[in-house]
């Protein structure tokens, strides 16, 4: 079996077994799964910006309330399908984040950050306050969508929920899995490396920044729709610019340029506070103990922990199958 198929079963016997075990485990604990499964979808979105095109954000969750917001309005308030307002939350999110990308254009590193703080804090203290905009935010009574039909089968229960959202988690790392090894990928690494060579050989750097930061808020409303149906409440706390910090500082510490960094940082959001709490102490500790990891990381592993991971076992394997090679057992027992 070649080395390409051993890893296609390696990912399916992952991805089943994914599937599968949380059908062993209670409802509260499938709850965390699809917590986990939904920030996966939001650290996704810090890997397409950063990672693809090295456009730094911390403001992920302020795109991910356009998306939960938009949804629990249309149902909540207007009595729309989930099915329907769910397209329309993550075309507000694109359409947020393509507004956000203009003034980025020309701003890159402290400046970048400073500007999507801005965006953050725009939306903590302002766009989501009550008074401000209460036929989007609600005003003083949250939001409460209720979990949709799929082909007349009902996703209240936590098990179903958790399917469904694995399967989108799945479509959307195929999609961004596609776009980076195809030419897209490309183009957007060229972007990336030197947005001058870029222009130089006739790409619109314009064009595929802002689709870079619109296909990154489109993922990160989706994935905050899907958390507050999961929910079944929309509320301002839920989004607000710390989590983006925390998000993107998790992210940073797995490595923003691989897609695998997304379940891993997921993980370790939602199940670090859970460890903490097992053995007994305090989960208001876990943004302490990122930041601490995130310092040893920038040292240490500037590339990130997964990245690294990925490399040392490559190399190993490489190592190995070089021995095998130079041995004559092996060798002997070839012939």
């Amino acid at each position: 079996m070649s080395g390409a198929a051993r890893s296609r079963v390696g990912l399916a016997v992952v991805v089943a077994a994914v599937a599968l075990l949380p059908a062993l485990e209670s409802d509260f604990q499938r709850g965390l799964d699809s917590d986990a499964v939904i920030i996966a979808l939001l650290v996704l979105s810090v890997v397409v910006l950063t990672g693809f095109v090295g456009q730094i954000s911390f403001c992920q969750y302020s795109f991910a309330a356009i998306g939960a917001f938009t949804v629990g309005a249309l149902m909540d308030g207007h009595g729309w399908s989930f099915w329907l307002a769910l397209p329309v939350g993550v075309a507000a999110a694109v359409l947020t984040g393509v507004l956000v990308g203009i003034p980025a254009l020309r701003l890159s590193g402290l400046l970048l950050a400073v500007l999507t703080i801005a965006v953050a804090l725009f939306t903590d203290r302002f766009l989501l306050v009550t008074g401000t905009w209460d036929g989007f935010s609600g005003g003083a009574v949250p939001w409460h969508p209720e979990r949709p039909s799929l082909l007349g089968a009902p996703l209240t229960g936590s098990y179903a929920y958790y399917l469904f959202v694995l399967a989108i988690l799945c479509a959307a790392i195929l999609v961004v899995w596609n776009l980076r090894t195809g030419k897209t990928g490309r183009v957007l690494r060229a972007v990336r490396d030197s947005e001058l060579a870029a222009a130089t050989v006739g790409l619109d750097v314009t064009a595929w920044k802002l689709a870079a930061f619109g296909l990154s808020a489109g993922l990160a409303g989706l994935a905050g729709a899907l958390l507050a149906v999961r929910i079944g409440s929309v509320s301002p706390g839920s989004y607000d610019f710390l989590h983006s910090v925390q998000l993107t500082a998790l992210a940073t510490v797995m490595g923003v340029s691989t897609i695998a960094s997304a379940p891993a940082a997921a993980i370790g959001t939602v199940f670090g506070p859970e460890l903490l709490s097992g053995i007994s102490v305090s989960s208001t500790w876990f943004p302490l103990l990122i930041g601490g990891t995130l310092i040893v990381q920038l040292v240490l592993v500037p590339e990130g922990a997964v990245v690294r991971t990925r490399n040392d076992i490559a190399r190993l394997s490489r190592l190995l199958s070089a021995r095998r090679g130079r041995d004559p057992a092996v060798a002997g027992a070839s012939r």
